[in-house]
């Protein structure tokens, strides 16, 4: 774009070698009005002030035109630096004409740049409207970025207008004067150190979190690796064992010796689960736990010192089995010494039923004068034994509701319950085989065989043959059951036997 001898590329104003144009001439009317109606206000001789004015401001202008270190500098830099010392000596009558003379100059410069800048802003708003038509994408992104360059050069100029007026006014030296330009640049450097130290670190925190988050990345998979590893291994165990029936039995089941031997196993397990508690609260009563396993089974060498609750798990076992041979244990002493040999295996496995899904509490509820009833009250007082239960509570509640025919509602006395339901219903499954099943154990000092022994301990069969010892039992843990031709294998404590002298 040109007019008015002035040609805006990049925003540069050019000077016109043909001499002072119509638009140069407009400003500087404009200006020489603007230098005389300030210099009216302040000083109150509009005559002399004006024809002072309008000479030194001619010249003024030519200097400024002709010498291009005291006039305008081009309009691509970011803020004006200002002469001070090139203004007419004239015009240093007094400190306030001094003062007119520099804002008037700084005000015409101002004006000039503005003119030029608003022209290339213009001609960059031309490019991007022309670059829509046809739609050209790179054009269109050069112009926009031109006219924000414009804009952004506009309010640089108002800013370093503001700031040099401020400096003028405060009758700074020329050094002063070029400060702002100074200052301008240092906060700009100053600033764009800021933000990229800001960044900086924004940056290395990010590096760190992605870090941290690739290393969680890589423990969830290991962990889900482990995971699924886990899953296959319970699975293929899950194909390995046999079902339980009690879990899940068929409709037609029938008594087997299948079935039989999970009943057992459930028995020991319960069995197994009472012994801890007694020695549990055998220890909060400050027992000789070894003393205790000793009244159990005397003169035993355990191998390990925790090999002891074999003893307490052989007494639970022991005293809740006692009378095994009886079809109600015993507890009935009206009972009738006729038995139907057809009747009773069918009805001993009906109870065997209806007691295995049957919630204990209801049962001994619903029928307390019933042998099952009779049954758990009977045993309670033969396992818990009064010091015992003195020792434990210090008192004798238990003992004294027990024997009132009362089932006491403490917790210890319902986990005695689930113990006496897993002995109960294998009983009834040994008495719904005919012939019935039979209970055994083996008696100490008696060789292990494997035939019909399980050893309770880790001690593996390979490891009892390749030993030189010979091994014998100790004690029964478990008893054994024999049903027909049939033998379930019961659980022995296995010691070294003594090596004879001879």
């Amino acid at each position: 774009m040109t007019g008015g001898g002035i040609s805006t590329s990049l925003g540069h104003p050019i000077e016109d070698k043909r001499g002072t144009s119509n638009g140069t001439r407009y400003l500087r009317k404009l200006a020489r009005s603007s230098r005389n109606w300030i210099s009216d206000k302040l000083t109150g001789q509009q005559s002399e002030t004006e024809s002072t004015s309008s000479a030194n401001s001619e010249k003024e202008k030519e200097n400024s035109i002709s010498d291009k270190s005291n006039g305008i500098s081009s309009a691509h830099t970011d803020t004006e630096k200002i002469n001070v010392k090139s203004a007419n000596p004239q015009f240093s009558l007094t400190a306030d004409t001094t003062d007119i003379n520099l804002k008037l100059q700084v005000t015409e410069t101002f004006i000039l740049k503005m003119f030029s800048t608003i022209s290339s802003l213009k001609s960059a708003y031309r490019q991007l409207q022309s670059a829509h038509a046809p739609y050209d994408l790179d054009k269109i992104r050069k112009a926009d970025k031109a006219v924000v360059a414009e804009l952004e050069r506009v309010s640089e100029l108002k800013r370093s207008y503001r700031k040099i007026l401020d400096v003028v006014s405060l009758g700074q030296s020329e050094q002063r004067s070029e400060a702002p330009t100074q200052i301008g640049d240092d906060k700009k450097e100053v600033t764009s150190k800021t933000y990229v130290g800001r960044f900086n670190n924004f940056q290395d925190e990010i590096d760190k979190k992605n870090a941290e988050l690739n290393n969680l990345r890589d423990l969830l998979a290991q962990a889900t690796a482990k995971n699924e590893k886990l899953e296959r291994r319970m699975k293929r165990s899950e194909h390995k064992l046999p079902k339980d029936p009690l879990n899940n039995p068929p409709k037609d089941l029938s008594p087997t010796p299948q079935l039989l031997e999970h009943v057992l196993l459930r028995a020991s397990e319960a069995s197994r689960g009472f012994a801890k508690l007694l020695m549990s609260f055998m220890q909060v009563a400050q027992w000789d736990l070894n003393a205790a396993a000793n009244s159990i089974v005397p003169n035993i060498n355990y191998a390990k010192s925790a090999d002891k609750k074999f003893a307490f798990e052989s007494y639970v076992n022991h005293r809740m089995l006692s009378g095994f041979e009886n079809e109600n244990f015993h507890v009935n002493a009206a009972e009738s010494t006729a038995i139907d040999p057809e009747k009773t295996p069918q009805q001993c496995f009906k109870e065997f039923h209806e007691l295995r899904s049957a919630d204990v509490l209801d049962v001994i509820t619903s029928d307390p004068q019933g042998n099952f009833a009779k049954y758990c009250l009977h045993r309670f007082l033969d396992i818990v034994h009064q010091r015992m239960e003195e020792s434990f509570f210090g008192n004798l509640e238990h003992r004294d509701q027990v024997s009132a025919g009362i089932h006491p509602k403490s917790q210890f006395y319902q986990d005695f319950l689930k113990l006496a339901k897993a002995m109960w219903i294998l009983h009834r499954l040994a008495y719904s085989f005919l012939p019935k099943a039979r209970i055994f154990q083996v008696q100490r000092g008696t060789g292990f065989s494997p035939l019909y022994m399980d050893n309770v301990t880790r001690l593996s069969e390979t490891d009892m043959n390749n030993s030189n010892a010979t091994w014998e039992v100790a004690f029964t843990v478990v008893p054994g059951l024999r049903v027909d031709k049939t033998i379930i294998k019961c659980q022995v404590y296995v010691v070294a036997a003594p090596v004879s002298d001879s």
